[in-house]
């Protein structure tokens, strides 16, 4: 068995297993190990597994693959203990002997082991040494072993519900609690919306088990106490309904015969999510102060943790939402939805834009002759490059059509110069399909190839589609033209219109003007031109 040891630039350390044939690296999302930095390129460089050795190969990489101070040409065999740098990224590989691994086992006391497992002897020290304490201080150890079951209680209430991320795990354990309160003879808890309202209520718990139907009396809660709670925010402790002058009008309470009683809201970040009530109907004064105070913490502890479960949902919800968004539109597009998601209504706008249109030439002919998890895993490896590369240029994925994919550049925002960035997407692209070309084989996949056809014009683009589904996206002339385009450049090109080719800032490309296309739409052909990326290409190439 193989593997790298991974040192970052800031020293943090990692570890991959080589389990597979071939493992790519590089800062694309694609990359089984991806290394985040911009001195790594997009897809720097892979290592190949084959017949017990390993091989290290760049991938046309801006900065290379360093080993010994020097630059690898080709590919390399690499040795245990070899160090490779890619940019800012060193790179150790190991060959890791199994030699087996001995675990030995410690011996713990019995006594430790009922300890650390909560077992042990559980009575109390006054029922451990009865007639051997003096009757002064019975009561008074008594007390302590009270107040140290309450303490205990708040412990675990504080593990307990801190560890709970759904409304019923907290309902549970906030009742469970609640029930480690000597004297609570029935509870439940209740929630509201955001306008007070109750929107849940547990079933209500009791100590006794029922006996039927008619066993046990209904809870009637008076409406004193949730007015109270609502007004107030604080816990209410009724030591006997009788007696008590604040409930003295409550007739609710008076039929329910409840005797003793306590109520506490829900709060978290100001807000009142409901409230947590136990009574008893038997006892006056069933709960002592102490046992309110524990009773209020424990409401307080589930206030937070319904708070937080309500945070963790919005998060949630905000993460799907901008992770649907990342997978179509450019970084600044998403950013500025997620700022002002209001300002995404139905419309559009006239702007000037620079389409792109990329296509895998026969991948439908290839697709034929494999397994459908094949085609799959080959075009989502693809896509995820291509869409990197288009977020790179400043692009925004528009949408993917099959085995090809419709980009646009300066829409919504434009950065000056979208023709260019364009034109260096498709070439990345092109340069893509050649690193990828070249592990064909050791992937088990085939070999391919892309055309591409880039046009600049007016469009209209906005959010299009219905108020239940709306899609950023652009309509017009110069998209189908570009699509055209597109249909017509073999494996490998790129064709450009006229009207791009006058975007781009001059020297910086080599064209090669082509025959006029007649393309479906216009009544006259139109000039066209081929970018020479080859040549660019070939500059690249380290000595």
């Amino acid at each position: 068995m193989s593997r790298i040891i991974i040192s970052a630039p800031d020293g943090k350390r990692g570890m991959l297993e080589l389990t597979k044939p071939l493992v790519s690296i590089g800062r694309g999302a694609a990359n089984d190990l991806v290394l985040p930095d911009n001195s790594v390129s997009r897809f720097h460089a892979v290592i190949k597994c084959q017949d017990g050795q390993t091989f290290i190969a760049d991938r046309n990489s801006t900065n290379g693959v360093v080993i010994d101070g020097e630059r690898i040409v080709g590919e390399r065999e690499l040795h245990h203990n070899d160090i490779a740098h890619l940019g800012s990224y060193e790179l150790r590989f190991e060959e890791v002997r199994d030699s087996g691994i001995l675990i030995k086992s410690a011996d713990i006391p019995p006594t430790l082991n009922d300890v650390l497992r909560g077992g042990g002897r559980r009575e109390g020290l006054a029922a451990q040494f009865s007639g051997q304490i003096p009757a002064e201080l019975t009561d008074q150890i008594k007390r302590l072993e009270r107040e140290n079951h309450l303490l205990t209680m708040l412990y675990d209430a504080g593990i307990a519900l801190s560890s709970k991320l759904s409304l019923d795990g907290i309902s549970e354990q906030v009742m469970n609690l609640a029930f480690r309160i000597q004297g609570v003879e029935r509870g439940f808890m209740m929630l509201f919306n955001e306008g007070g309202e109750v929107t849940r209520q547990t079933e209500v718990r009791y100590r006794r088990p029922q006996t039927g139907s008619a066993s046990q009396p209904h809870i009637i809660l008076s409406r004193a106490i949730l007015d109270r709670i609502r007004t107030e925010k604080k816990p209410i402790l009724v030591t006997d309904v009788a007696t008590d002058e604040r409930f003295r009008g409550s007739e609710s309470m008076r039929i329910a015969g409840l005797r003793s009683a306590m109520c506490a809201p829900l709060l978290g970040s100001g807000k009142l999510f409901g409230i947590l009530y136990v009574d008893n109907l038997e006892k006056p004064q069933a709960f002592t102060q102490d046992e309110w105070n524990v009773f209020a913490l424990v409401a307080a502890q589930a206030g937070a943790a319904i708070d937080t479960l309500y945070a963790h949902e919005q998060i949630a919800k905000q993460v799907t939402q901008r992770a649907a968004l990342e997978r179509f539109l450019s970084p600044e597009v998403v950013e500025m939805v997620s700022k002002n998601p209001e300002g995404v209504r139905l419309g559009g706008i006239n702007q000037k834009v620079s389409i792109m249109f990329a296509d895998i030439r026969g991948f439908t002919t290839l697709s034929e002759k494999m397994e459908p998890e094949k085609v799959v895993e080959i075009l989502n490896n693809y896509f995820t490059h291509v869409t990197d590369i288009i977020f790179d240029h400043g692009g925004t994925l528009d949408k993917y059509l099959g085995d090809g994919v419709m980009a646009l550049f300066g829409a919504p925002l434009s950065k000056g110069n979208d023709a260019e960035n364009a034109v260096r997407a498709a070439q990345a692209i092109q340069r893509l399909v050649i690193e990828l070309n070249r592990d064909a084989a050791t992937r088990e996949w085939p070999e391919f190839g892309v055309g591409i056809g880039i046009n600049s014009g007016i469009v209209t683009a906005g959010n299009i589609g219905s108020p239940r589904r709306i899609d950023y996206t652009v309509i017009g002339d110069t998209v189908n033209t570009a699509s055209r385009l597109m249909s017509n450049a073999p494996a490998g090109k790129i064709i450009i219109s006229q009207a791009t080719a006058g975007d781009l800032t001059e020297g910086k490309f080599v064209l090669t003007a082509l025959s006029p296309l007649t393309v479906k739409g216009k009544s006259e052909p139109i000039p066209v031109f081929r970018v020479d990326w080859e040549n660019e290409l070939a500059a690249r190439q380290p000595n």
